[in-house]
């Protein structure tokens, strides 16, 4: 893992990369500023939304159980104080969480249509001499990535009563987010560098150096602005790991050779 870091953080300073490196968040400063504003106040002052019967049903409802919780005696008020700080922590951790999701998730989009160019770049600098072919297609990969995002997004659903427990919903949902995180990278990054034989051998969570390497990229993701350079940084270091197989591969294959 630790190669891997040192791999990817040494090719940042090629201008090749240093510019893509900053692509996802410049376009999260432009989508911010054409939709997220105006979307914001939408959903703040719209009356379609403000005066929608659902909304005004859910605040009378909220009104009326403050109103019958407050009046028991004696725990009223502590009854009132203690759903409130446990609702504010449960919103917290859910919006870090999913905020950071959607920012990594809007990166990895944008960082996708860059993969095969920060492959090349990595191919020419360390690896001029070595060919690589992949495997499959962008269809094959975008059905592979919507079944496995949508049985992410079903566990979250089913899961969500978890949320209630403490720790374990923090890592729980860490859990379920890079899960999907590192599937996308190795399913982009392996396509296409590896033989499908050679990528099957390979893609899975126990082979401990890639899945370090993304979880530690992951857990950075976490930090405000910090989802948006990861994807490019998860693109680098596969490159080098998958290319670093291949060389192996195909020396052991030429050694083998009589």
């Amino acid at each position: 893992m630790f190669d891997l870091w040192l791999k990817t953080l040494g090719d940042i300073k090629e201008p090749a990369i240093l510019w893509r490196l900053f692509i996802p968040f410049a376009a999260a400063i432009i989508l911010v500023s054409l939709l997220g504003y105006g979307i914001f106040g939408f959903f703040i002052f719209s009356d379609t939304v403000v005066q929608n019967p659902l909304i005004v049903e859910m605040n009378s409802l909220q009104t009326t159980a403050e109103s019958s919780i407050g009046s028991i005696p004696l725990i009223g008020g502590v009854l009132l104080w203690v759903i409130g700080v446990a609702a504010a922590v449960i919103a917290g951790v859910l919006g870090i969480i999913l905020g950071s999701y959607l920012v990594l998730l809007f990166a990895m989009i944008i960082t996708g249509f860059m993969t095969d160019s920060l492959i090349k770049v990595v191919r020419d600098k360390h690896y001029p001499e070595l060919e690589y072919e992949g495997h499959g297609n962008t269809w094959d990969m975008l059905w592979k990535l919507t079944k496995f995002g949508l049985l992410m997004l079903l566990l979250f659903l089913l899961t969500i009563p978890m949320l209630f427990i403490p720790v374990v919903n923090i890592v729980w949902f860490w859990l379920l987010g890079f899960l999907f995180f590192r599937y996308s990278v190795i399913l982009d990054v392996g396509q296409v560098i590896l033989p499908q034989a050679r990528f099957e051998q390979t893609k899975g969570m126990t082979n401990w150096t890639p899945t370090n390497f993304l979880g530690s990229l992951f857990l950075l993701s976490n930090f405000p602005l910090a989802g948006l350079f990861m994807p490019v940084l998860g693109v680098i270091g596969m490159a080098h790991y998958y290319f670093e197989d291949l060389v192996e591969t195909q020396n052991s294959a030429t050694a083998e050779q009589p």
